[in-house]
């Protein structure tokens, strides 16, 4: 009896073990789900005093190329002044980055990405200084 015991633990420790394995493996799989093309398009904005962003913003076609190495995620964002490759962090369903761009006065400017995935949409906001803006990716096919 003592035996029989013994081998019903083992098999409920190693179920656990197999269980607590395809949890994460499939917390990895979630986060993958971030990698692919997207085309990405400004939905709104908002500077100083709600009056929009100087110039505009871009009208122009945008898309971020997510791409995973091991645990590391990079996003390059493709725009018309050139493409811009950041390291991001992902947590959950949420990607988030900075990019380091030169402002049209020519000075350095940071500006902060966070965007929450949504099956084949990200929708999230960017934003340094005094702007900030929204935006929406879909996952291009």
């Amino acid at each position: 009896m003592k035996k029989l015991g013994m081998g019903f633990a083992a098999f409920y420790i190693v179920a656990l073990v197999l269980a607590l394995t395809a949890l994460q493996a499939r917390a990895q799989d979630q986060a993958a789900n971030f990698v692919g093309t997207w085309t990405m398009t400004m939905t709104g904005g908002g500077g100083q005093g709600g009056g929009g962003h100087r110039g505009g913003g871009e009208a122009a076609a945008q898309s971020l190329v997510i791409a995973k190495d091991g645990d590391t995620f990079k996003v390059t964002h493709k725009s018309r002044r050139g493409d811009n490759t950041s390291e991001a962090t992902v947590s959950g369903n949420t990607i988030s980055w900075t990019e380091q761009r030169q402002g049209r006065d020519g000075n350095p400017m940071t500006i902060d990405f966070k965007a929450t995935l949504d099956g084949d949409t990200l929708k999230g906001t960017l934003g340094g200084g005094q702007f900030s803006r929204e935006f929406t990716a879909k996952r291009a096919n």
